[in-house]
């Protein structure tokens, strides 16, 4: 069986003509790196609708273009082809495989069409230099080693096909001696190499395009096991929502935080995954749904542990900015928070007693005031000096004297209520804040319990010290100065010391600020360790 000729050259002619403007477009949707490659192959397919016009067009038109110029185009076609396998596969590029067989053919075409005319010599030459090209394309695939892979096993067996039929119609033609009476004659070597042009094009570029798309799937495949494997490693919430609020991706991250396994994450809904934590976190989803940017901060309590937590949610737009998920990025501020804290206690505490400090205690002072104004509740300060500490330090050593220091904030502690703030705000000196006492009385009494608490001596290492302190005492109901106050707790503390020390005593009321009624207050009984004096003056310890 035979076919038409001219009919099998015109269906190649524009098979390749679709195939090749079709790769014109389609190149469009690939990376610049495979660009060189798809653009040689292309142009290859290109000049075979050319190519084929012109041979179907002998007898029409002169002998160099249906003769000459047709076959060096197949050539340069093909070189093309091989070329963009070799591009492909990471050689490097050569121009003088892709010139050499055009020269070749355009060569061997002029000698056996003018100086010593000769069909069958022409025929065995072009096909004899095609197909050793197509063979130079399978050869580069084979040495690549990645034959195994269906795209390139397509592409070299249209290689391979295609060759070994060039090649046999160039050897059994020049054996066998025998020359066509015409271009267009049919015989069973001609049909079949006419047959496989013009499906060529079709297997080629179907390989080829197979073997970038591996590619381009290789690639984003690496890239996203490099993704994975970042966003897997990172102490940070990574994941995606759909429109649903269901997880379309999360990282390793999130199952370890949860202790869920994170291949179960996927697919399901944040309210499944989360449970009772996606109660807080529903308003900012929302919102984000909605094209909102939503960042914000959250504490929750993981597996018993508090955690602190810095969320953004950002929504998924689409091309026409139309929202399609939200993506989710959680991290975990849990030691910046409590260093934070930690930080803001040591800001607001005595290093050495963990007392709060006198930074503290002033700022608490000024807010229990404020409070007081309002609800008109009474507000006591009690100051307290250790009596004769001096020695201890300087017979004993300041280790031992902290040591001592240590011991009498702990027993203050003990005679406090935890709504009360005690303070060391300097050296042996302490400080009682009292809100809402329910009278003056009840301040003599914290005083009384101090003093009590000192009945059993401070220990220390192999020493034993009977320690004792002073203590005034300064009250304000409604609305009060701090420094009046604190001045009353202080002339308290002086009449104390006064008076023989290891007592206590309320000191004299200040001046009434405009507005206060402090003189209104009933009096404690006076001290039991003597008469009060109303002189200001530097204590004496």
């Amino acid at each position: 069986m035979t076919l038409d000729i001219r009919t099998t050259i015109t269906v190649a002619a524009v098979l390749a003509l679709i195939i090749g403007a079709s790769l014109r477009f389609v190149m469009r949707d690939y990376p610049p790196r495979m660009l060189p490659s798809m653009r040689l192959w292309a142009l290859g397919t290109l000049s075979l609708p050319t190519a084929w016009m012109l041979y179907a067009l002998r007898g029409e038109i002169a002998d160099l273009l249906s003769i000459v110029v047709a076959n060096s185009l197949l050539g340069l076609a093909f070189a093309l082809q091989v070329e963009s396998i070799r591009i492909f596969v990471g050689r490097p590029r050569s121009r003088a495989l892709v010139v050499a067989p055009v020269a070749a053919i355009a060569a061997f075409e002029c000698a056996f069409t003018y100086a010593l005319p000769s069909m069958r010599l022409r025929g065995v030459m072009v096909s004899a230099i095609i197909g050793a090209q197509l063979a130079t394309g399978v050869w580069t695939l084979v040495v690549d080693g990645r034959l195994r892979r269906r795209s390139r096993m397509l592409t070299a067996v249209a290689f391979a096909a295609m060759s070994f039929t060039l090649l046999s119609r160039a050897t059994i033609e020049m054996v066998s001696g025998f020359d066509l009476p015409g271009p267009f004659a049919p015989s069973f070597m001609q049909s079949v190499s006419f047959a496989l042009g013009s499906v060529f094009p079709i297997a080629g570029t179907l390989g080829f395009l197979l073997m970038c798309n591996e590619r381009l799937n290789d690639s984003l495949a690496r890239k996203e096991r490099h993704l994975r494997a970042i966003t897997d490693n990172l102490p940070t919430v990574v994941a995606h929502v759909d429109t649903k609020r269901r997880f379309t991706f999360a990282n390793a991250y999130l199952g370890r935080l949860l202790d869920i396994a994170p291949g179960s994450i996927v697919g399901r809904s944040m309210g499944e995954v989360l449970g009772p934590l996606d109660a807080g976190l529903q308003a900012h989803v929302a919102a984000a749904l909605r094209g909102d940017t939503v960042t914000f901060e959250t504490e929750c309590d993981i597996r018993g542990e508090r955690r602190y937590f810095e969320a953004s949610y950002v929504p998924d737009l689409d091309a026409d900015q139309r929202v399609r998920g939200v993506f989710v990025l959680i991290v975990d501020i849990t030691r910046l928070t409590l260093a934070k804290q930690r930080l803001a206690r040591l800001a607001e505490s005595d290093v050495l007693t963990g007392l709060a400090n006198r930074k503290k205690f002033d700022d608490s002072l000024v807010v229990a005031l404020a409070r007081a104004a309002r609800s008109g509740g009474l507000v006591g300060v009690l100051y307290i000096d250790l009596d004769r500490f001096k020695p201890i330090n300087d017979t004993h050593g300041h280790a031992v004297g902290d040591a001592v220091l240590r011991e009498f904030a702990r027993r203050i502690l003990g005679c406090t209520r935890e709504s009360d703030l005690a303070a060391r705000i300097g050296g042996d000196e302490f400080a009682v804040l009292v809100e809402n006492a329910t009278s003056v009385q009840a301040l003599e009494i914290v005083a009384q319990k101090l003093l009590a608490s000192l009945d059993d001596d401070v220990v220390v290492e192999q020493f034993a010290f009977k320690v004792k302190a002073s203590i005034g005492i300064g009250f304000t109901q409604g609305r009060a100065d701090a420094k009046a106050l604190l001045q009353m707790a202080d002339q308290g503390l002086y009449q104390a010391k006064s008076a023989g020390r290891h007592g206590y005593c309320v000191g004299p009321l200040p001046p009434s600020p405009v507005g206060a009624d402090v003189r209104s207050l009933p009096r404690s009984p006076r001290s039991p360790n003597g008469p009060a004096s109303t002189s200001p003056s530097r204590r004496h310890r």
